[in-house]
């Protein structure tokens, strides 16, 4: 077997020596930034600056992963009354830490833990439809069906599902602490109610058949004879053919169109809010939201604006086809009437028809 040469074995000894130099030295460089960053945190925790205090022990335990921090973040977390993330990073303790946690501590730490199930809730969170991520106050929990209840503190809490295929629904809660409860959220398929938006707009759009003009037949023997009650009969039948039932028909399908693209833009409006403070959603696609938040509000406008005009006129028709009715019959009956005389040679009467 062919052997290396000298030169070459040191070589390889000196590579390994560098190696394990450079190794020694990014080991000794993340425990000495690890010990500053928690440093950092204690006076700045005793500063009050609990949110900086956290970053610095987050970054710590990334440099350097302890047990141990867990503890400093769950008292952080407390002091921020953020209960729910405290009880987390209480049980991460007890858990990473194991048997190298002393007796005494452990009590203390199970004694709080004991302490913030009043302060915290467990809320049961479930949709009609797999695969909608869940959101608390903004921030993801994950996507169901969920494996285990969330905690949450106790409180007002926002609580909102989310499906690209359906509609976003969200909830304002108030949660008591110590209790545990279900939320469901049935969620609209999005394509659909796009669907029933536009259709109140086509039947708006399309264009009514002429109404037939009525035929005139020849009066019957019998309102020949009867001219009151033929009279009256044709006065109702007038009254009811001028109801303009095709303006307040469009006012109906006007207001229906404009109800629907309002509630189109609310929830995309509620959509477009939550993507533009999350970092995740590209620029593109919140522009893209935002031009289809506009467009709804415009078309709602413009269907409240046509329902405004609509009803106004066919109100104006209804009033006025009710009025005229009313108008011929008073001067008919002012027409129509007995006149009684008294003179020197005596009394004279007089019918008008």
């Amino acid at each position: 077997m062919a052997k290396l040469e000298p030169f070459a074995w040191g070589s390889v000894i000196a590579l390994l020596v560098c190696l394990h130099g450079g190794l020694a030295r990014a080991a000794d460089d993340a425990d000495r930034e690890a010990r500053e960053r928690y440093e950092s945190a204690v006076k700045l925790y005793e500063d009050g600056a609990y949110d900086a205090a956290l970053v610095e022990l987050n970054r710590a335990a990334e440099l350097r992963p302890s047990y141990k921090l867990y503890y400093n973040i769950g008292q952080v977390r407390f002091a921020m009354h953020d209960y729910a993330a405290a009880m987390d990073a209480y049980r991460q303790y007890l858990d990473n830490g194991g048997d190298k946690i002393p007796g005494p501590r452990r009590e203390q730490v199970q004694k709080e833990l004991s302490g913030l199930t009043q302060r915290v809730a467990k809320l049961v969170i479930e949709t009609d439809v797999p695969g909608a991520e869940v959101f608390i106050d903004d921030v993801s929990v994950g996507i169901t069906p969920l494996n285990a209840p969330i905690i949450v503190n106790s409180g007002i809490r926002r609580v909102m599902a989310r499906h690209p295929d359906y509609l976003p629904q969200s909830r304002r809660l108030s949660i008591a602490g110590g209790i545990a409860d279900t939320i469901k959220f049935a969620l609209a398929d999005r394509s659909a109610a796009e669907a029933g938006a536009a259709a109140p707009l086509a039947a708006a759009a399309a264009p009514r058949p002429p109404a037939a003009a009525p035929h005139a037949s020849p009066p019957s023997a019998a309102a020949a004879a009867s001219p009151a009650v033929a009279g009256g009969a044709t006065d109702q039948s007038a009254t009811a053919h001028s109801v303009p039932w095709l303006g307040w028909g469009l006012t109906g399908a006007f207001a229906a169109g404009a109800a629907v693209t309002g509630v189109l833009a609310l929830s995309n409006n509620s959509s477009l809010e939550d993507d533009r403070g999350n970092l995740d959603v590209p620029a593109s696609e919140v522009d893209s939201q935002a031009s289809k938040v506009r467009t709804l509000a415009t078309v709602t406008d413009c269907l409240l604006a046509a329902t405004l005009i609509s009803g106004g006129i066919s109100l104006w028709l209804t009033l006025r086809s009710s009025s005229e009715p009313e108008s011929a019959a008073a001067s008919k009956s002012a027409g129509n009437g007995l006149q009684v005389g008294f003179g020197p040679g005596g009394i004279s009467t007089r019918v008008t028809f």
